[in-house]
C-alpha cells in the first residue's frame, strides 16, 4: 500500500476550516494500523463535535501554513 508522509512524519488530524464538516485522518507515515484505534475515538468524537479523548490539536494541518518548521521529535 502507499506510505503516507507529511512533511514533519506526523500524522495530520482534524477539521478543515475553509470546508464544512471535512474531516482527516492521513499521513501516519505506516503507523496508521497501530494508531487506528486511538484515531478512531477522535475521528468519533470530532464527528459528534465533542472534545477528542486526545488532545490531537498539533497534528492540525494548519501547521504548515507557517514557514516555521518543526522537526521531528521521534527520530530513530
Amino acid at each position: 500500500g502507499l506510505y503516507e508522509v507529511s512533511p514533519d512524519h506526523n500524522a495530520l488530524v482534524g477539521e478543515a476550516p475553509d470546508v464544512s464538516r471535512f474531516l482527516y485522518a492521513t499521513g501516519f507515515s505506516g503507523h496508521g494500523f497501530l494508531q487506528g484505534p486511538a484515531i478512531g475515538e477522535v475521528m468519533r468524537d470530532l464527528v459528534l463535535g465533542h472534545t477528542p479523548v486526545v488532545d490531537v490539536s498539533s497534528l492540525d494541518a494548519r501547521r504548515f501554513g507557517s514557514s516555521t518548521g518543526k522537526a521531528e521529535h521521534n527520530t530513530v
